[in-house]
Formats: C-alpha cells, sequence, structure tokens
C-alpha cells in the first residue's frame, strides 16, 4: 500500500473546487438559455426577452470570473506562505461564501439584492484580507 503524502495547499484545494463547482453550475445555465443557432454573439431567431435573460447570466458568469480567480491566487500564494492556518482557512470561507452569495443574489435579480449586496461586501473584505495579509507575510515577517 502506497504512503499518502501531505498535501500541499488543502484550503486552496478545497476553495478552488467548490468555486469550480459554482463556475460550471452558472456556465451550464447559460448553455441552456442559449439559442441553438448564435452568430458572432448575435442571437439569430431569439425574442428580446430571452437575449436579455441571457445577456444577464452571461453578466453573471463574467462577475464571478473577474474575482474568483485573483481571490485563489492570493489564497494560494497565502497559504503556501505559512501564514497562521485559521487565517487562510477564514479568508478562504469569507471568498466562497462571497462569490456564491453573490451569484445567487444576482442571479435572480439585476438590480439590489440581500445576496449581490454582501457577496460583493465579503468578496472585497477577502480580497482586501488576503492582500493585506501577503503584503504582511513578506515585508513583516519575511
Amino acid at each position: 500500500m502506497q504512503e499518502r503524502t501531505t498535501m500541499p495547499l488543502p484550503i486552496t484545494l478545497a476553495a478552488a473546487s467548490l468555486l469550480g463547482l459554482v463556475h460550471l453550475f452558472l456556465v451550464v445555465r447559460n448553455a441552456l438559455a442559449r439559442p441553438s443557432k448564435i452568430e458572432n454573439g448575435t442571437y439569430v431567431e431569439q425574442s428580446p426577452e430571452k437575449a436579455a435573460i441571457l445577456e444577464h447570466r452571461m453578466r453573471v458568469v463574467a462577475n464571478f470570473t473577474e474575482y474568483a480567480p485573483l481571490g485563489l491566487i492570493l489564497l494560494g500564494l497565502l497559504e503556501s506562505s505559512q501564514a497562521p492556518h485559521l487565517l487562510v482557512l477564514g479568508l478562504a470561507i469569507i471568498l466562497v461564501l462571497g462569490r456564491i452569495l453573490h451569484a445567487w443574489g444576482f442571479s435572480h435579480t439585476p438590480g439590489y439584492s440581500f445576496g449581490r449586496l454582501w457577496g460583493t461586501l465579503l468578496t472585497w473584505f477577502s480580497i482586501a484580507g488576503l492582500s493585506l495579509s501577503g503584503l504582511y507575510v513578506t515585508l513583516i515577517m519575511g
């Protein structure tokens, strides 16, 4: 039986896996809303209402994609720097929760919603926390 080695970035892997599943869910929703024929981003044979729904869903995915990769890069770098485990775990939870809340809130309404507001705030907080922690580890502890 092969001996199991220690996983180098378990928190980042778990966060990336969860965010990957959320991203997959969002893009499948887009695919199901697409008409059978799309030419260069133009919605052929589709009502304006259906085109607006698809455009909104595409914006939800785009917003998710704007923040999730940066958060994961910062998370992985912070975790690999041997930062305190609870700090990394806490910021990972805030990042994942923020992205899920935002995707849920923005999916249900293009305007103000609880999920969109708190998802945005949590995401910004996590990115700020990851960035500042990274600077602290690099400049002060390094």
